[in-house]
């Protein structure tokens, strides 16, 4: 077991070979080759425990190089298949080599969807909440940017400069969130079906808050979503992008797809292997 040096973390190393004896019947559990995951408590949410999964470029233990960092919100179940697009396109030699975190809850579907809700989503909703816990966010940031970010860019060789974030759905919301709110946090965002409808599209006006006051954002924007998409989904989205246009922010590159045939759930693989080779591209 490898750790940090600190009570707060475990780090757990998931190399492993699998094998299956046909005498034995044994089934081992499979993992993702060349990654890492390890725990982290949080004293910004409520002394909450985050598993971070972190996914190593072919080629990293033998390099002295340091890689961009692609982050991602809902590790619990777009962690694997995040990793394993990010590795055939380095393979392909169609994106840089760059390091993929997952931000993760580690217990369970159940605990994933009320911790997402609380995390994702940036303010109340008098319509919608419902009781629910919601309105963490900022919370949420504070943990990725006094927390996260020092331990992975600590014991990993990163380059700092160059972190992005991606995220769908509730995902998409907070990073529409961060990128009129704290926009110096990444470099590059990806913005899948975002849940822009939330709390009376109020993102739409911070944005128009955040225009009053600034003709700079310097990132690359790329926002995706399905054209079998409801149009709650759809129509604040396209207003949206339309307002982020019509600013025309100095500095920024915006990129957007609609996927034809794709919903708001299948249009995600499709959509995320554009989504790297537009902010990752050689």
């Amino acid at each position: 077991m490898k750790t940090f040096g600190f009570t707060s973390m475990i780090v757990l190393s998931v190399f492993s070979s699998i094998g299956v004896s046909s005498a034995q019947n044994v089934k081992d559990k499979a993992t993702l080759y060349n990654t890492e995951q390890f725990a982290i408590t949080s004293k910004y949410v409520e002394n909450d425990k985050y598993l971070i999964q972190v996914g190593l470029p072919i080629g990293y233990s033998t390099s002295a190089k340091s890689y961009p960092v692609f982050y991602f919100t809902d590790g619990d179940v777009a962690f694997g298949m995040i990793k394993e697009i990010a590795d055939f396109l380095m393979i392909g030699k169609e994106i840089k080599d760059i390091i993929v975190v997952g931000i993760s809850y580690g217990q369970g579907l159940e605990t994933w969807t009320k911790k997402r809700t609380r995390d994702l989503k940036p303010t109340s909703d008098t319509i919608f909440a419902k009781g629910e816990n919601v309105g963490g966010a900022d919370n949420f940031l504070k943990f990725i940017q006094y927390e996260l970010f020092p331990v992975i860019n600590s014991n990993y060789r990163t380059n700092p400069d160059s972190s992005s974030i991606g995220g769908h759905s509730l995902g998409g919301l907070l990073n529409s969130y961060i990128l009129f709110k704290q926009p110096e946090l990444f470099k590059n965002y990806v913005i899948g079906s975002p849940t822009l409808s939330w709390d009376n599209s109020n993102i739409l006006k911070l944005e128009t808050d955040y225009f009053r006051k600034h003709i700079e954002l310097n990132c690359t924007v790329y926002i995706y979503y399905g054209s079998l998409e409801n149009n709650n989904y759809t129509n604040p989205i396209n207003e949206f992008i339309q307002n982020i246009q019509t600013h025309n922010y100095k500095g920024m590159r915006l990129v957007t797809r609609i996927f034809e045939g794709e919903t708001h759930l299948s249009v995600l693989s499709v959509a995320m292997t554009n989504g790297l080779k537009t902010i990752f591209k050689r």
